[in-house]
């Protein structure tokens, strides 16, 4: 069995007072750079370990991580799996004295973000995760915590003009340009591919922009004659049928559709009803977009496992404030893509 290293040995060892481990440990007080060096060198040869939960229930202080995201409006919607993820990680970090506190805004509403977040400020958490859906008001809110020294993590999508010390998603960039490759493979030359953004501020949507540029990416790289229209429509699957017949299409006309978002099943239903079947490319098993894909009129879903960001992001706030680990700043969810025969195969978690 192997010893349990405690401060008092790795005190002895360097001929130091056991405050002065201490200091060392937390990083805080003053402590002359030979003796910090001797002391970690022991620190590491002993490989020394904290006891975390031993440490917080001494202390008696609650750290508390605050989370900002948008609001699930049911547990079939894309915001209520990384929902999961959190509650399973304060589950387990309960112990520790780690408490949560957590806010959603509106997607539909960008002033909603910014009133959340004054009264997330209000709790005055030592750490915030937060998915930046509203640019302009994350960008506002990030400068706010940034002057508080609060450290925050993204997820779901990152901003490149901010500072967190990590981020948690998927490529949205990467995960656009596969859509693209996918289209380009399922329909033939000279093809008319909808681009379809569900969203009511797509100005204000990083991430569904980010999955744009990668989508015309690989057009671009890969002439081949197809003409891509971009629609943007805000929640209505009519406004698909007003948009084509604006733009003169007859919906039998279009060969293949991606969807930027969850709301695939939108434009899936809307294609069934017209009674054609294009290849349809969109993102997330929620039930809505499961069910279609079962029935073949979606092809693929991109899924970006929300449940394990939720988890993943919380875990990496503990370890970074409780742990006083160096964490990876870009971690990067896979890219699924899923059909209906591997469907069944497939694990969120």
């Amino acid at each position: 069995m192997k010893k349990t290293i405690r401060i008092k040995d790795i005190a002895l060892k360097a001929g130091v007072s056991i405050g002065t481990v201490d200091r060392v440990l937390h990083n805080r007080g003053e402590v002359s750079d030979d003796t910090k060096h001797r002391i970690q060198k022991i620190i590491d040869e002993l490989d020394y370990r904290p006891n975390l939960l031993a440490s917080s229930l001494a202390s008696k202080k609650s750290i508390v991580f605050a989370t900002l995201m948008p609001k699930a409006v049911s547990q079939d919607t894309y915001w209520s799996k990384p929902q999961l993820g959190v509650e399973k990680a304060m589950g387990q970090l309960k112990a520790y004295g780690v408490k949560i506190e957590q806010f959603f805004f509106e997607m539909d509403d960008s002033s909603s973000f910014l009133t959340e977040a004054e009264k997330l400020l209000l709790v005055n958490p030592d750490a915030v995760m937060l998915a930046p859906w509203a640019k302009r008001e994350a960008l506002r809110f990030t400068k706010n915590l940034d002057e508080k020294k609060i450290p925050y993590i993204f997820i779901d999508s990152t901003l490149q003009e901010t500072n967190p010390i990590a981020f948690v998603a998927q490529s949205s960039f990467d995960s656009g340009f596969l859509a693209a490759k996918l289209t380009d493979w399922g329909v033939k030359g000279k093809s008319l591919v909808l681009l379809i953004h569900v969203a009511r501020e797509l100005d204000n949507a990083n991430h569904l922009l980010q999955r744009e540029r990668g989508f015309m990416r690989y057009f671009e790289e890969n002439q081949n004659g197809h003409r891509i229209v971009k629609m943007e429509v805000s929640g209505n699957k009519g406004e698909i049928v007003g948009h084509l017949a604006e733009l003169g299409i007859d919906p039998c006309e279009v060969d293949a559709i991606f969807v930027t978002n969850s709301k695939v099943h939108l434009a899936a239903t809307c294609f069934k009803e017209l009674c054609t079947s294009p290849k349809i490319i969109g993102y997330d098993l929620i039930p809505q977009n499961i069910a279609l894909l079962k029935e073949g009129q979606i092809d693929f879903l991109i899924c970006q496992k929300p449940e394990v960001q939720g988890f993943q992001s919380i875990q990496l706030l503990f370890d970074f404030l409780v742990k006083k680990e160096k964490i990876k700043k870009e971690n990067f969810t896979s890219i699924d893509l899923i059909t209906k025969e591997n469907l069944d195969f497939f694990s969120t978690f």
